[in-house]
C-alpha cells in the first residue's frame, strides 16, 4: 500500500512523492559503475591497488591506431579518466574492423584524424572522461631528430604529464 501524507496545503493525504531522477543521471551512474568494478578488482585480485592514485593519473598516449585504441580501452577501464592521444593519421575504412574505438562514419569524407575520433570515442564509452586529441607528427624514435615545432610540443607534452 502506498504511503500517504498530507499534502503541501495539509489539507488532505496524497501519495508521496519522490524525485529520483538524480539517482538516474547517466555520467552519475556511469562513474559509480566504473567505481564498483574497480573496488571489487581491489577486493578479489589486487588488495594493494592505489585507485586514486589510477584516478589523478594523466597520460599521454602516442599513436591512436590498433595498439593506442586498445591501450586506451584498457585504461579507461583501470579508472585512468585523463588521456590524451597523439597521433596524424587518417581513419580509413580498413580501420573500424580493427581499431575497437573508429566506426564507419569516422572514414567518411577522407576521414577523421586518429587522435580526435578516438578522443571522441573515449568520452561517449565513459561519460566525463578527460580525452583530448593533439593532431601531429610523431617523431620516430633513434632517427635524427631536428627541432622543429612537433619535437617541441611534444616535449611539452610530456612535461605536462
Amino acid at each position: 500500500l502506498p504511503q500517504l501524507e498530507l499534502n503541501a496545503k495539509l489539507t488532505k493525504p496524497s501519495p508521496r512523492i519522490i524525485n529520483l531522477s538524480s539517482f538516474l543521471d547517466p555520467k552519475s551512474l556511469s562513474t559509480n559503475a566504473i567505481q564498483l568494478n574497480l573496488s571489487l578488482m581491489k577486493w578479489r585480485a589486487l588488495p594493494q591497488l592505489d585507485l586514486e592514485l589510477l584516478k589523478s593519473t594523466k597520460v599521454l598516449l602516442l599513436g591512436a591506431g590498433t595498439l593506442g585504441c586498445y591501450v586506451a580501452r584498457c585504461l579507461i577501464g583501470w579508472g585512468i579518466s585523463d588521456i590524451t592521444l597523439v597521433d596524424n593519421g587518417r581513419v580509413s575504412y580498413s580501420n573500424p574492423v580493427r581499431q575497437p574505438l573508429f566506426e564507419n562514419s569516422d572514414c567518411e569524407n577522407g576521414g577523421k584524424c586518429m587522435a580526435t575520433a578516438a578522443a571522441e570515442a573515449l568520452r561517449r564509452v565513459v561519460l566525463g572522461v578527460r580525452s583530448r586529441a593533439v593532431v601531429m607528427s610523431i617523431p620516430m624514435p633513434g632517427h635524427d631528430m631536428e627541432d622543429t615545432e612537433d619535437v617541441q610540443k611534444l616535449r611539452l607534452l610530456i612535461g605536462e604529464h
